[in-house]
């Protein structure tokens, strides 16, 4: 008896829902962008942010997040969002809330798209990242994400 091998029944855009999925395209783009310069300017309250916060904010053991509060070991993007969202503006935690909804965006998109393997390479993102970042879309970074929208942009997948 021969193997048979099963499909997984994958849903590809063209057409028209490719058409339709271009403005989420460069909303996740857009986002992702928005969030790596958002890093850069909150770099300086992060310093004041981390002389107010108690350790159990901050991930890792006891000892590693002393050490971040110290500034002798670098901050998490979990740690970055949980001090915005303790200390940070409204907008800020607006802000927070829109790249974690960008994350799944991506994730979503990325179960849709057609040669995946293609994209993945030439955006610079290795499979074991990928499959990673799927199964918990939280580990997405911003740079990764500006990667793959260029890339799928690029192609028009």
């Amino acid at each position: 008896m021969a193997k048979q091998k099963k499909e997984i029944g994958k849903v590809t855009l063209s057409g028209p829902e490719l058409d339709a999925q271009l403005p989420h395209d460069a909303e996740i783009l857009r986002i992702a962008s928005q969030y790596a310069e958002f890093e850069k300017q909150v770099d300086q309250q992060v310093n004041e942010w981390l002389s107010k916060v108690e350790l159990r904010h901050l991930s890792g053991s006891e000892k590693s997040a002393y050490l971040k509060k110290l500034g002798h070991r670098p901050l998490t993007n979990e740690d970055l969002a949980t001090l915005v969202l303790l200390y940070g503006s409204d907008a800020q935690k607006q802000f927070i809330s829109a790249f974690e909804d960008a994350k799944t965006k991506l994730t979503a998109r990325l179960a849709k798209t057609a040669n995946l393997g293609l994209v993945l390479k030439q955006a610079g993102v290795n499979y074991n990242t990928y499959y990673n970042r799927v199964g918990k879309p939280d580990l997405w970074k911003p740079n990764e994400m500006i990667e793959i929208m260029t890339v799928l942009k690029r192609l028009k997948l």
